[in-house]
Order: structure tokens, then C-alpha cells, then sequence
């Protein structure tokens, strides 16, 4: 059908990626190179018209505003793998959106670097909010938190968006944030902070906690 096909009366190039009009970053970290992130950071960011010229907001700006999370407990960067993903739709309102997941390998999650971690990647998605144009701040409602908590559990773990349901909340006014604490039919838990960094909606952080597995003794000889 003559609705299906693109018009190639146009001078523009028939494959584009278009403009980049929104930048999804994931951050994990890890025990070692070949185990699961025991949390992850995600931020969902939009970048403003005015970030199509020639100084535009591109993959090499992110990856250099993001070099802090790499210095986690140690003067020496630590051992990573990156990936990145671009994609377009030549129909309908589809953005151009960039994709790019970090995985961190730090050894044993201990408090230090829990700490280091939260610091390093809040100190580099605030430079990304400034660079890409800071969004208005906006009130995050409670439905809206929980939500984006469930969203981003799902996507930085796999998990069924179905399966996950609220365990515990807690509003920060303060700081515009609510903390979520989901659980999974299977019964694994995360610990979710939404508005992470300055109170933007988009700043979340995933921690997946440890199952602890009971055992009933009683009547056992």
C-alpha cells in the first residue's frame, strides 16, 4: 500500500537514526565479571531541541560525563563492560533514543561501596541533567513513584512488571524522592529510591536485597 512505503521524493537520506531526542542510561554493579548487579542505577533523560546542532548531545558527551562511576572505593578506575543501542522509527511521533548500559565489576558490595557508588553515579547524572537542559521539577505523586519503581526493577532485572508489587513506602518531601520497597511473586525483593537525584523522577536506584533463607529446626534431631 502506497501508506506503507516511504516517500522517496525527499533529497533527505532514506536510513536515518534522526535526532537523538532521549537517552536512557543504566548503571549496574557487580560482584565480579560474571555475576548478577546486586544494584543498579537508571536514568531516563530527555534532550531538549536545542541539542541538535553541532554541538550536539552525543554518545561520547554521555560516556565522559559518566567516567566518575568507574572510581568506586579506589584511586585505580575498575574493570567494566558497556553496551549501547540507537534506535528510530521512520513513522508516527517515534523519538530517536539512545540506550547505553555500565556494568561496574567492584569485588564485595560492602558498605564503602555502596556509598561510592551512590556518590560517583549521583555526581555524574547530575552533570547529564545539566548538559542535557534540567527538567522543570515536578512533584512526584505517589502512584506515580510507585510506578516508576516497578518499571525500573523490571527493566534493570528482567522481572515480569506483573509480579512485582509494593512491600513499603516512604515519602522524602525534602528531597522530592520516595523510597519503594517491592516484592516478587518468587519472592525476591528490591529497595527503590525514584527521584534519586535532585528530586527528578527519571533518577532511580534499584538495589536487589539478598534472600536469607530460613530453616525450620524444629523436631530435627
Amino acid at each position: 500500500m502506497a501508506s506503507d512505503a516511504v516517500d522517496e521524493r525527499s533529497s533527505r537520506p532514506l536510513l536515518t537514526l534522526g535526532r537523538m531526542d532521549q537517552v536512557r542510561i543504566q548503571v549496574g554493579y557487580r560482584a565480579r565479571p560474571d555475576g548478577p548487579a546486586y544494584q543498579q542505577f537508571l536514568l531516563d533523560l530527555p534532550v531538549p531541541e536545542a541539542g541538535s546542532g553541532p554541538d550536539a548531545f552525543d554518545e561520547q558527551r554521555v560516556l565522559a560525563a559518566l567516567e566518575p562511576v568507574l572510581h568506586v572505593g579506589a584511586d585505580a578506575p575498575r574493570h567494566y563492560s558497556i553496551h549501547q543501542h540507537r534506535w528510530h522509527t521512520s513513522w508516527g511521533p517515534s523519538p530517536g533514543t539512545l540506550d547505553i548500559g555500565l556494568l561496574v565489576t567492584t569485588g564485595t558490595a560492602t558498605a564503602a561501596i555502596l556509598e561510592a557508588s551512590h556518590q560517583g553515579v549521583s555526581r555524574a547524572f547530575h552533570d547529564l541533567l545539566e548538559l542535557a537542559g534540567r527538567p522543570e521539577p515536578a512533584p512526584i505523586s505517589r502512584d506515580a513513584a510507585i510506578l516508576r519503581a516497578r518499571r525500573s526493577a523490571a527493566a534493570a532485572y528482567a522481572e515480569d512488571l506483573e509480579s512485582l508489587s509494593p512491600s513499603a513506602e516512604e515519602h522524602h518531601p525534602a528531597e522530592n524522592s520516595w523510597t519503594v520497597g517491592l516484592r516478587t511473586t518468587a519472592g525476591d525483593e528490591y529497595d527503590v529510591v525514584v527521584g534519586l537525584v535532585d528530586g527528578y523522577a527519571g533518577s532511580v536506584r534499584v538495589r536487589h536485597e539478598e534472600r536469607i533463607e530460613v530453616f525450620d529446626s524444629v523436631g530435627s534431631e
